[in-house]
């Protein structure tokens, strides 16, 4: 079977054949209060330094109506030779980049240390600790997109290691997705 993608007209990705067939490794989960969480499995053997998206159906919201609380690193299985820094970004929904600034790349995480990333440790990222990414502990003004879709780099070429990003947030007013 042939598979592909495309953006359609609406701006949607669609993805058919064997390309759909990809199991979802991220989502947000019910909580009931004020916070939210966006959690994603990240394999680090499968990145490079071209932004990764991790999920095509996991969507953080890039209204100016949230602010984010931590970020959390666990990792599940060492990060294994070759890669230096693991940082994760966001996207936008247009598969591009997002204005204005400070959204990027390294937004959630930036290059954490591969030296934090031994089996069974958890770094949580808080606004102003080593390791965070611009919009961690802030209000982050409302982007272009309404949303975007969450992506991870790597610095040199990771052999191993498996990483869950968990991403804490609470709503400011209304959150619209």
């Amino acid at each position: 079977m042939v598979g592909g993608s495309w953006l359609n007209n609406d701006g949607l990705y669609i993805q058919y054949g064997t390309q759909k067939a990809v199991p979802e490794v991220a989502g947000d989960y019910l909580s009931y209060g004020e916070t939210r969480d966006i959690e994603a499995t990240i394999v680090l053997s499968t990145l490079t330094t071209t932004p990764t998206i991790i999920s095509n159906t996991t969507f953080f919201p890039l209204n100016g109506q949230v602010f984010i609380e931590s970020v959390n690193v666990d990792v599940e299985g060492a990060a294994a030779a070759g890669g230096t820094t693991l940082s994760v970004g966001l996207m936008g929904t247009d598969r591009t980049t997002i204005t204005p600034s400070p959204y990027g790349n390294t937004t959630l995480v930036n290059v954490l240390a591969t030296a934090t990333m031994s089996a069974g440790s958890s770094t949580t990222l808080t606004g102003g600790v080593t390791g965070a990414g611009t919009i961690v502990g802030t209000q982050p003004a409302a982007a272009t997109q309404g949303s975007g879709y969450i992506t991870a780099t790597a610095a040199g070429t990771f052999t191993a290691g498996t990483v869950k990003v968990r991403i804490r947030y609470r709503g400011i007013g209304t959150i619209t997705q």
